[in-house]
């Protein structure tokens, strides 16, 4: 049910992923052209927008990949390794990832706050909005790694029984 729901939930994530990265191409391409095409005009905005766009499409992604493990996940390790031993890595991964998303959540919610006092120069609107990312991060990876970690752990132990 909750796996359920959080498939729900990352495809929703992609789904603005997908729509961030086109405001990002736009905004450069504006850029661009602005730069080397006489009869546009040189947008001031448009350096911003890319920017804070940038962030919010890496977060997102990264919350993204750590729910399909493909991201902070290194599998550099030969397939034929022990059990126990790839077990032992892969709880060392998670107590690492855990310990990070809780950095995230904690400072993140400190530096959401930093942020949230201050505006952008150009457009105008509140920072607390890039910052909000970092615990956003947090909270999602702590909640994928939760996932992750019963279906590596626990979901196999019940199909062995």
């Amino acid at each position: 049910m909750i796996s359920k729901i959080l498939d729900v939930y990352t495809k929703i994530l992609v789904l603005i992923v997908t729509m961030l990265m086109g405001v990002l191409l736009v905004a450069v391409a504006l850029q661009i052209l602005g730069r080397y095409v006489p009869f546009i005009p040189r947008f001031l905005w448009t350096d911003e927008v890319a920017r804070y766009t940038l962030v919010w499409v890496v977060f997102l992604g990264a919350m993204i990949g750590v729910r399909e493990r493909t991201h902070f996940y290194v599998n550099f390790l030969p397939k034929n390794m022990p059990q126990t031993a790839e077990s032992v890595l892969r709880i060392l991964y998670y107590v690492l990832m855990y310990i990070i998303a809780l950095v995230f959540i904690r400072y993140g919610y400190r530096f959401f706050w930093g942020g949230y006092r201050q505006q952008s120069q150009i457009i105008g609107f509140n920072l607390g909005l890039v910052y909000f990312t970092v615990p956003l991060a947090g909270v999602n990876w702590f909640i994928f790694l939760t996932e992750n970690l019963y279906k590596d752990f626990f979901s196999t132990a019940k199909k062995g029984e």
